[in-house]
């Protein structure tokens, strides 16, 4: 989705960039791009400074502290469901892109494929994180499968109807979905399991929405 609407002088904010690594990519696929980014860990926002990166702190339960109509393309790679308010992610992502800009956003998907054959069973659904102190809370049988048990903070799980309702409400026009792999969740064996159903949206693991301000 990045490819096909980069442009020489687009600019580019990447909101959770982390250390920088997505930002970097982007670097190497169009040098002419001003590129911004934006990161709760202020260890995060060092890592990405001393790889040269324009990176400053950002709490978007709060806000985006940027300029109307300042970019052209917004990244949001796996931060919405993190989120308790969404609603103003999305709404200030609108007000700080320009007119025709893009919304590139990624999440992990609540009626992904084998959530459909856990909740039935009585399994806690992947994602959706009952406990602050261990996701391995109502996992039933995945517990001997799950490495981590540190919860990574998911409060809003979407499907992907709720997040077009979303997305629409807040001036968005959806152009474009994908489904993505849990490449971090699933043991490599299983990945073509995943990929199988990332032809279908609906039934993905995660998500990817390009979306333009309208």
């Amino acid at each position: 989705f990045i490819s096909k609407v980069l442009k020489k002088e687009s600019k580019v904010l990447d909101l959770g960039c982390g250390n920088g690594d997505f930002l970097l990519e982007i670097k190497k696929r169009q040098h002419g791009a001003f590129l911004k980014g934006l990161d709760y860990s202020m260890s995060e926002v060092k890592e990405a400074r001393s790889r040269g990166l324009e990176v400053n702190f950002g709490d978007f339960g709060e806000g985006i502290e940027m300029d109307k109509s300042s970019f052209d393309i917004i990244n949001a790679s796996e931060i919405i469901e993190h989120l308790y308010n969404p609603d103003l992610m999305l709404s200030e992502s609108n007000r700080v892109l320009k007119k025709g800009g893009y919304l590139i956003l990624s999440t992990p998907n609540l009626c992904a494929w084998f959530n459909r054959i856990l909740l039935p069973i009585g399994v806690q659904p992947l994602f959706l994180e009952p406990s602050t102190k261990s996701k391995l809370v109502g996992a039933g049988f995945l517990k001997k499968f799950k490495k981590e048990s540190q919860p990574v903070g998911h409060v809003r799980i979407f499907t992907l109807q709720a997040l077009k309702d979303m997305l629409e409400m807040n001036g968005f026009k959806i152009m474009k979905v994908k489904g993505a792999i849990y490449d971090s969740g699933f043991p490599s064996k299983l990945w073509f399991i995943d990929k199988l159903f990332c032809t279908i949206p609906t039934l993905s693991s995660h998500f990817v929405i390009l979306a333009k301000k309208i």
